[in-house]
């Protein structure tokens, strides 16, 4: 499905010029773990496609799950829930994982790829698991509309945001960290916004208090399906780092050093 390309508000700018790009994720990491102070549920809005944000999503996990549970919603198409939770019950072997990319959702070939299938989304469910492995308390959510059925993206939005609500309400305590487009992961339709542009999820989750949050780069690209295609898009402006202003439709923006497009399902890791 080619996807709406939205780049605009939030803000946390990590001035690190000089910096590896390692450093600005870990630096990005303890920023935005701070960031969450005690809001439960954390709406991440990324540009699909990246190396970098499953990386930083990894490392929020790992710092959170060190002191109370953290369940990670992705937008992955809930029909994938057993296959993911038979994964996260296995020893990660790479039979495993070549089950996982063989699955109707992974298995989308690059020119129709939207960016959410990668080899590093894919290690980021490794990391999850590995941390569950250890003994953290952790798990990992599909809460796409099951199949890619939809009838619209405004009925999309409706049901990712009731799947959410629902898991968060089935979690007594903890974290509920959803990473999703950047449209979706909203507090409210911005008024800059295209005639099209459907109410996001983050609009029908504001009574749970969620922290709205965009994550950007200074540079780089990421894979994502526009009007012209799916493949690499240039990173454009990032905007203002740091808390936004009343009427953003974040709460904050992280940005990072960098984006990398992401592997492409089945191509080598290095």
């Amino acid at each position: 499905m080619r996807r709406l390309v939205v780049k605009c508000c939030l803000a946390w700018m990590l001035i690190a010029p000089a910096a590896s790009a390692q450093h600005g994720r870990e630096a990005a990491a303890e920023e935005l773990v701070a960031a969450v102070a005690d809001h439960r549920l954390v709406l991440l809005g990324e540009m699909h496609g990246t190396r970098e944000i499953p990386m930083l999503v990894g490392d929020v996990v790992e710092r959170m799950s060190r002191s109370e549970p953290v369940l990670l919603a992705l937008e992955i198409h809930s029909g994938e829930h057993a296959r993911l939770a038979a994964y996260m019950d296995g020893d990660g072997s790479a039979a495993q994982r070549e089950s996982l990319r063989k699955s109707p959702f992974w298995s989308v070939a690059p020119e129709r790829n939207d960016g959410r299938r990668s080899e590093d989304m894919l290690d980021l469910v490794e990391r999850v698991r590995g941390l569950r492995e250890s003994g953290r308390d952790v798990a990992i959510l599909p809460f796409d509309v099951s199949g890619g059925v939809s009838r619209g993206s405004q009925w999309r939005d409706q049901a990712m945001a009731a799947h959410l609500r629902s898991a968060y309400g089935a979690l007594p305590r903890g974290r509920l960290l959803a990473l999703t487009g950047n449209v979706h992961a909203m507090r409210e339709r911005p008024g800059y916004a295209p005639p099209q542009l459907q109410e996001p999820m983050g609009a029908y989750l504001q009574d749970l208090a969620p922290l709205s949050v965009e994550i950007s780069a200074r540079e780089g690209a990421f894979h994502a399906c526009t009007v012209d295609g799916c493949g690499p898009v240039p990173v454009g402006h990032a905007g203002t780092a740091g808390a936004q202003r009343d009427g953003s439709p974040f709460h904050h923006r992280i940005v990072l050093l960098r984006f990398t497009p992401a592997r492409q399902v089945g191509q080598a890791t290095d």
